[in-house]
């Protein structure tokens, strides 16, 4: 059965805050096929899974909260930008809003859709406006399991797409772990990562990167693509789409294992968002390329400036 020819060059990258980042490319026959979408088949839900697929227009009150506001407080001290020098605020649907949904976050045609504003008057003092959702006690995950999710991602310069998990525990960052399952820049077509964070302390702890790079006619803002976490005790697998070999790959061998716990064998919950600028791409942001009002009528392909979720998928092992 032919499957995937696949060809991997592994590189070692740096970066400014001393992440150890490697870098993986796919070359694959079965990319030079035209398609809208490169996602692993959609799932059917069965036993032991969790499937979301937004068939309906309105988000589910039980399994989805919303994150408000431009930062945080940790131990009564706030944190804006989310301690990333991000320029967005987070909004939420108001009350009698029976679709839970807002102009910065909405399903339409069985996708849900994230779009980051740039107004006309700012709201809360912040010129852009984005959405940001998770499941903080209403569901939690933990392994052996498989995440999937069927994604394109926003293109221009400032966006900063994300879907990843945090330690259902409220336990101090980076001590209980952080697994961001994908994260892309709006100014790079054919590159996404993947992440582990751990550590100590804000200023003792390390970041582990996988990027997987693919080629430009199957990129990340023009096609849909699969991101897969295989998550068993003490390893973690990410795979693209169909592909076999994981585009990283982490156990609890590793090297920074021998300087940080391990934090990663127990429940977190999940996170999807839309940032504006910040650290992850040097502060970058071209306003010109953002969506200025709910309709995004100042563009001729709205959903080209919207990150757009087909389905997600927690699957036990």
């Amino acid at each position: 059965m032919k499957y995937l020819l696949i060809l991997f060059f592994c590189i070692f990258l740096s970066s400014d805050d001393d992440d150890i980042v490697v870098r993986k490319t796919i070359d694959s026959d079965v990319y030079k096929n035209s398609s809208n979408s490169f996602c692993k088949p959609k799932p059917s839900p069965t036993d032991g899974s969790w499937f979301e697929d937004f068939v309906t227009p309105a988000l589910s009150k039980k399994e989805w909260n919303y994150s408000v506001s431009n930062g945080f407080f940790d131990d009564g001290e706030y944190i804006s930008g989310w301690g990333n020098g991000e320029i967005q605020y987070y909004t939420n649907p108001k009350k009698n809003n029976n679709k839970n949904t807002t102009k910065n976050l909405f399903i339409e045609n069985g996708f849900l859709k994230i779009q980051p504003i740039k107004n006309k008057r700012t709201v809360k003092g912040f010129k852009f406006t984005s959405a940001r959702i998770n499941t903080k006690g209403l569901k939690e995950f933990t392994y052996p399991a498989e995440i999937s999710i069927c994604f394109k991602v926003p293109r221009g310069i400032g966006f900063w797409p994300a879907f990843w998990l945090m330690p259902t525990e409220d336990i101090t960052w980076p001590q209980g772990g952080e697994i961001d399952i994908l994260e892309n820049r709006g100014r790079i077509t054919n590159i996404s990562s993947s992440a582990l964070h751990f550590g100590k302390k804000y200023n003792d702890k390390s970041t582990l990167v996988g990027e997987v790079l693919i080629p430009t006619y199957a990129n990340f803002q023009d096609a849909f693509h699969s991101v897969t976490l295989k998550w068993k005790k003490d390893k973690l697998s990410f795979y693209l789409d169909n592909n076999l070999i994981p585009y990283f790959e982490i156990n609890k061998s590793h090297p920074e294992f021998e300087k940080y716990e391990f934090p990663f064998n127990r429940s977190f919950y999940m996170i999807l968002n839309v940032a504006v600028g910040g650290k992850y791409d040097d502060y970058w942001v071209d306003e010109s390329a953002f969506c200025n009002n709910a309709a995004c009528s100042n563009k001729d392909l709205p959903d080209m400036h919207r990150f757009l979720i087909d389905w997600i998928e927690y699957r036990e092992l």
